[in-house]
C-alpha cells in the first residue's frame, strides 16, 4: 500500500508542484479603485504594472510607502528603492503630482510595515477601495496582511498580481529564481501565520 501511495505521488509530482506555486496566488480581477498602492521591491515588474493601471484610468493616484534606507543609500552610493520606483513611474507617464510617497518612521522594511503605512495614510485620506500591486506569489500573504491591518475600516482591498519575468508560477521549480521565490514565500507565509 505504501509503495502504491509513493508511486502515485511520484506520478503526480509535477501537478503537485504546480499546485504549490498556484496556491500562493490570490489575485482579483482588475477593477477601478480610489488608489493604487505599489509595494516596494521587484523594480523589474511592479512599477511598470502600477503605471499601466494608472494610464488605464483605474485609479487617480499611485501611492508607495517610503522604504528604509540602507547604509549605501545613506552614504549616497545608491538611491533608495522607493526613489527608483517613483522615477520609473514618472518615466512611464505617471505625473509626480499623481504619486503619493507615504512616510513611515525609519522606512518600511516589510509588507506588514507597508500595510501599516497605508492604514495611517487612509486615516487622513479616506478611500473606499485600494488596488494593491505586487508579485503573483506574494498576493495570498499580502492580502492577509492588508486585511488585518485595515480591519474595521470601510475599504475594499483588491490584489493585482504581477507575473515574475524570470519564471512561471506553475513551473517555478525549473529555475533558481522560481525555486527560491516559492520556497521563501512559504517560509514567510508560515512565519506571518504563526506570528500575526
Amino acid at each position: 500500500m505504501l509503495v502504491l501511495a509513493l508511486a502515485l505521488l511520484w506520478a503526480g509530482r509535477w501537478r503537485l508542484l504546480a499546485l504549490a506555486g498556484s496556491f500562493l496566488v490570490d489575485a482579483d480581477p482588475v477593477q477601478r479603485a480610489d488608489l493604487i498602492f505599489l509595494l516596494n521591491g521587484d523594480l523589474d515588474t511592479r512599477p511598470a504594472a502600477a503605471a499601466e493601471l494608472w494610464r488605464q484610468g483605474l485609479a487617480p493616484l499611485v501611492a508607495i510607502a517610503r522604504s528604509e534606507s540602507s547604509r549605501a543609500v545613506e552614504m549616497g552610493l545608491v538611491p533608495n528603492v522607493t526613489d527608483l520606483a517613483i522615477v520609473m513611474l514618472e518615466k512611464m507617464g505617471v505625473p509626480r503630482n499623481r504619486i503619493a510617497e507615504l512616510p513611515f518612521p525609519g522606512g518600511v522594511t516589510s509588507t506588514r510595515d507597508e500595510a501599516e503605512a497605508l492604514r495611517q495614510y487612509l486615516e487622513a485620506h479616506p478611500a473606499r477601495s485600494v488596488l494593491i500591486v505586487t508579485n503573483a506569489i506574494h498576493t495570498r500573504r499580502a492580502r492577509r496582511i492588508f486585511l488585518k491591518a485595515l480591519e474595521g475600516r470601510r475599504v475594499r482591498v483588491a490584489m493585482y498580481s504581477v507575473p515574475d519575468r524570470r519564471y512561471r508560477v506553475d513551473r517555478w521549480w525549473e529555475n533558481e529564481h522560481g525555486f527560491l521565490g516559492v520556497y521563501n514565500e512559504y517560509l514567510k507565509l508560515a512565519y506571518y501565520w504563526m506570528r500575526y
